[in-house]
């Protein structure tokens, strides 16, 4: 048997692949870049101008003293003005290589570590000094601080820090975090980050904290943040991408409230909280169900009113008309609450009537009802849909109604619909989660609303279609709202926000410009944007049933944008964060991790996947002796005889490859078990949907686990991992580590080029945008505009190809 890409467990691979910039590599030239133990980045950012320090520790496996070259690049579009590098505790000298000198270098690079990921710097500006010596079975650190002016554009501000690479040099990385500090002259009204999940604190309206770590999402990506500034009480900052002028554009628009408030945008409320006390409650729900309503009651202002009640057989209330907040009204309040008990059935329709009938009528006045349960009707009225249509002949515009579903026993889809028809959100707890931590976390998100029934548009030359949210909910103080949608027309025009404070109307008028076209700097828009929206059509099926048109759209989005659906579970990838392995007990772990053989030589790296066992997947790792890699063109044909193919494959090998969760180990084993847990109920639901049963998607935990997910695509603002992307306008597949465009077939023609090669490179030259295509990995399979099939292999192909040999490849087909 020929030996094929080292396989390592389809989401196990990147355990030992974390993405990090910044090289330290031996001149030794059989020795791979040094492991990464720590990266700490700290970045002041004050009226553009930004100050980068970064700290990094690297490791010298080996048993002698090594000379190194450390490189690092300049952040795309930074202009550096000063930079200071140390070794220790000593400054050294290092050197700015300007960008026509510094592509030789990144060449040499790429060639060396066989690291594709680097060609994203391809075009930048590199800083590089010598390191000696890297002491012998020791650590190096390095300190590296440069200032550089963040671009502006139209009032939004760009900040980039290099971490893209999908090398094995920081494979080992322990610790890493990024904080960032913001300060400007005027108030900074939204904060955002398209690649990396921050946690951001506004110390006050002009001053403001960004904060990354490791467990806060993936490491594979750019660190992007922007930020933008403005005088309004309610700040608007609006991203737009058009690659195709033709084509209606995209949108994403962050809406955000000052911090310095006015009082007069404090929305007095009225709060009704609503507790099922059916005997399924019984025990430590119950418990924990008194503490949250407590929680609730504790957070009241001093303007609102409240309600209690509780609902089983009957419906019970602790007043019967709203009760003005009071400390000892508060008090005799968590009292009644300390005396409820769990028993009888669930008169859902009845609770939500009774609760909707303490609208005071009073449109100065949010009516907020906090709505807990954890089953399904079973007294009085039990049509689900029929409570629906109750509760809307009974709501008015000011009425919000959360939910909360406790445990796996409830109509998930209705408390969905009751949610989302009131502007409002649903909240799951599931059985191993604690009732009062979620509802604490919601109710201080939600305490001081600043604008409710909110609407934006356009002026006459500019209008909004596909907008997700379609309804958009309140504004919240401390948060911030992200609308996404489409655009047709062009030019400048005026951005109305409309909202109730109280019972008086505000409008806030902001002046943008959409263009008729874009490069791609924000093409993150694009692909959040389909998230949503394939989100909301899973809904529309999942409440009323499979319609043709709606599965077709669910499926050409899903594969376009690398979605994962129940129509196309098999691209499934972990949700969450990209983990950094713990630390090594000796050498030969470092070593074995990092896949570093005895003679400190790395072998050729497979990328992210691979299963054995499966028919057409690559076979496992071998054992010295046995035959060289299987070729990559041998592979494809094998894996996908014609178009399409690869999809059955890659579920069965991610089917294979999750079903190891059990035999995996801490937050590996997490990850996997919840990818595994998210497969397998969307090839539930996919079953579910062809049979037109909506019972078996709308209760119970496949409900549940089908709202939050629904709910995750809904709401989407970042990027995440996926096994399908669109590069160069070919969709591309992962399989087994090696990329496959869903366009190929084995009786196409084929021109294989060695990854690396002076080919490789000549192709790059004279077609940059084929970097996109490159990045993907050093084993893939791409349809050529001539319809040849461009194959990359790190052991098979042609070193050299002539200029008229590209220029063929890149003839379209007539």
């Amino acid at each position: 048997m020929r030996r094929y890409l080292p396989v390592v467990a389809v989401v196990l691979a990147w355990a030992g692949a974390v993405h990090a910039k910044g090289l330290l590599i031996p001149e030794d030239k059989s020795l791979p870049p040094l492991a990464m133990l720590n990266h700490k980045v700290t970045i002041a950012i004050e009226d553009q101008v930004a100050v980068t320090k970064v700290e990094q520790t690297f490791r010298n496996h080996t048993p002698r003293p090594l000379e190194a070259t450390y490189v690092f690049p300049v952040p795309r579009g930074a202009s550096v003005n000063k930079f200071t590098m140390w070794v220790g505790d000593k400054q050294v000298a290092g050197e700015l290589v300007e960008a026509a000198k510094a592509r030789e270098i990144y060449t040499s690079i790429v060639r060396r570590t066989q690291d594709p990921g680097l060609l994203e710097y391809m075009g930048n500006n590199i800083l590089r000094m010598r390191v000696f010596p890297v002491p012998a079975n020791g650590d190096q650190k390095v300190t590296l601080s440069f200032t550089s002016v963040a671009q502006n554009e139209n009032g939004l501000v760009e900040y980039i820090y290099p971490l893209k690479t999908d090398g094995k040099s920081t494979a080992t990385l322990e610790e890493f975090g990024i904080t960032a500090s913001i300060k400007s002259q005027h108030p900074i009204v939204n904060v955002y980050s398209p690649t990396h999940a921050i946690a951001v604190k506004r110390t006050n309206d002009k001053e403001v904290t960004v904060n990354f770590d490791r467990n806060q999402g993936l490491l594979d990506k750019d660190f992007q943040l922007f930020y933008a500034v403005g005088d309004k009480e309610v700040g608007l900052t609006a991203m737009t991408h058009r690659p195709i002028a033709s084509e209606n554009g995209y949108f994403m628009m962050l809406i955000s409230p000052k911090v310095e408030m006015s009082k007069s945008y404090e929305i007095p409320r009225d709060m009704v909280m609503v507790l099922d006390t059916s005997g399924s409650m019984r025990g430590i729900k119950m418990e924990q169900a008194k503490k949250a309503l407590k929680y609730c009651l504790d957070n009241l202002g001093p303007k609102d009113r409240f309600a209690i009640m509780n609902f089983a057989t009957t419906v019970n209330k602790y007043r019967d008309k709203l009760t003005d907040f009071d400390k000892d009204q508060v008090d005799q309040a968590r009292k009644w609450v300390d005396q409820l008990e769990a028993t009888g059935g669930t008169a859902i329709n009845d609770a939500l009537a009774a609760a909707l009938d303490m609208n005071s009528g009073d449109m100065g006045r949010t009516l907020t009802v906090v709505f807990f349960t954890d089953g399904q009707p079973t007294i009085g009225e039990t049509n689900w849909d029929r409570i629906l249509k109750n509760v809307a002949a009974k709501n008015a515009a000011n009425t919000r109604i959360f939910t909360f579903g406790v445990g796996h026993d409830v109509n998930a889809t209705m408390l969905d619909t009751l949610s989302e028809q009131t502007r409002a959100i649903a909240t799951y707890v599931r059985p191993e989660e604690d009732i009062e931590a979620k509802v604490s976390g919601l109710y201080s998100k939600i305490s001081h609303p600043v604008l409710a029934n909110l609407k934006l548009s356009a002026g006459k030359d500019v209008s909004f279609l596909e907008v997700y949210p379609p309804q958009l909910p309140d504004l919240f103080h401390g948060t911030q709202l992200t609308v996404i949608g489409r655009y047709a027309g062009k030019g400048p025009t005026a951005l109305h926000l409309t909202g109730s404070v109280g019972a008086e109307t505000r409008e806030f008028v902001y002046e943008m410009t959409f263009p008729d076209k874009s490069n791609d700097s924000k093409g993150f828009v694009e692909h959040l944007w389909a998230r949503r929206k394939v989100g909301y059509m899973l809904d529309q099926i999942r409440a009323n049933g499979e319609k043709k048109e709606l599965v077709d759209e669910v499926v050409l989005l899903a594969k376009k944008y690398g979605i994962t659906t129940p129509y196309t579970s098999w691209l499934i990838v972990p949700d969450g964060p990209m983990p950094v392995v713990g630390r090594m007990q000796n050498q030969a772990d470092w070593a074995a991790l990092r896949g570093i053989n005895a003679a400190g030589a790395m072998p050729a790296s497979g990328g992210f996947g691979g299963g054995a066992g499966l028919p057409g997947a690559p076979p496992a790792l071998t054992k010295p002796g046995q035959k060289e890699a299987e070729k990559v063109a041998d592979f494809a044909k094998k894996v996908q005889d014609k178009p399409g193919d690869v999809a059955l494959r890659r579920g069965g090998l991610a089917d294979e490859e999750l079903g190891k969760a059990a035999a995996a180990k801490g937050e590996a084993k997490q990850l996997l078990s919840e990818a595994k847990d998210k497969k397998e109920a969307y090839d539930n639901a996919a079953r579910y949907f062809h049979m037109q049963n909506k019972d078996g998607v709308q209760a119970g935990k496949l409900g549940v686990d089908l709202s939050i997910q629904m709910n995750n695509l809904r709401n989407q603002a970042r990027l995440e991992q996926t096994a399908c992307r669109n590069v160069a306008n070919r969709n591309c597949v992962e399989l087994g580590g090696v990329w496959i465009d869903e366009g190929y077939a084995a009786k196409m023609p084929t021109c294989t080029v060695k990854a690396m090669s002076d080919a490789y490179f000549r192709i790059l030259e004279k077609h940059p945008e084929m970097k996109d295509v490159f990045q993907l990995g050093n084993h893939l399979v791409w349809v050529s505009p001539s319809g040849t099939a461009l194959i990359l292999d790190t052991n098979d192909g042609k070193d050299k190809l002539t200029d008229e040999e590209i220029d063929k490849l890149f003839v379209a087909q007539k």
